[in-house]
């Protein structure tokens, strides 16, 4: 199992992610190869939101790929491809976890994976794709400050063996990246819409001109949601332009 990824073993890292453009900068690092640690003090996810994570109890790392047979504008097939190797290990613990666009992973109305892909784009080509993933294992208690986040110990009462499981993710990511390799888009896409949060239901969202009811429709190529507003409008929306309203 070992021999699909070179894993970088760390005690205490700022960000898995900074640290893997660190040795990029410094050196050639095969494909797959995995940035792990126990803790990690400054966690980034989407938004620039701070990633929370107990000491050794979830699972925090960054795989280093190099996707050469993508074009720029396919870049977002990358962060299709890991959410649903993720979403594939959880279903094989309990079934019900979900893709909340773009890429967080959801159990009912609680998070329990953030995924932050981080892509060096050099003329027509992606240099280099980091793919940080901060999924919660065996955590119990979240802090105030989080009352939707949920760990997979939460949902199944089961403690897991942390490196275990560590490689079990990386299998599942790593078999959908052999789709990914290629090019089953149109297979990418039915799993991706198939598994995506509140797809077909209604629900609130907001954005710069105020609060709007709207129903998820799918995502185009390019990454961008698809909203059909209430008065039957469709629009497209970028990641930053639109926030869901928790329910």
């Amino acid at each position: 199992m070992n021999r699909l990824f070179n894993i970088l073993k760390y005690e205490k890292l700022s960000s898995t992610n900074d640290k893997a453009k660190d040795l990029l900068r410094q050196n050639n690092l095969p494909e797959f190869s995995v940035i792990t640690a126990r803790e990690q003090t400054k966690g980034r996810g989407q938004r620039n939101n701070v990633w929370h994570s107990n000491i050794s109890e979830n699972l925090i790392f960054s795989i280093i790929s190099y996707p050469f047979f993508l074009t720029p504008a396919e870049q977002f097939y990358i962060s299709k491809a890991v959410s649903e190797g993720i979403i594939n290990y959880l279903n094989s613990e309990k079934e019900g976890f979900k893709i909340k666009w773009p890429n967080d992973i959801y159990y009912e109305n609680k998070k329990i994976c953030g995924i932050l892909i981080e892509n060096s784009i050099k003329g027509s080509e992606i240099k280099n794709s980091i793919i940080g993933i901060g999924l919660n294992v065996n955590e119990e208690k979240f802090p105030e400050y989080l009352p939707f986040a949920v760990s997979l110990k939460n949902i199944t009462g089961v403690s897991y063996n942390i490196e275990n499981e560590l490689y079990k993710v990386l299998n599942c990511v790593y078999e959908s990246f052999k789709r990914l390799r290629l090019r089953f888009f149109t297979e990418i896409d039915n799993l991706y819409s198939k598994n995506l949060y509140k797809i077909n239901e209604p629900g609130y969202f907001k954005d710069a001109q105020g609060i709007f009811e709207g129903t998820i429709k799918g995502t185009t190529p390019e990454g961008k949601l698809i909203l059909q507003t209430s008065s039957g409008e469709i629009r497209t929306c970028n990641f930053k332009e639109i926030e869901f309203l928790q329910s």
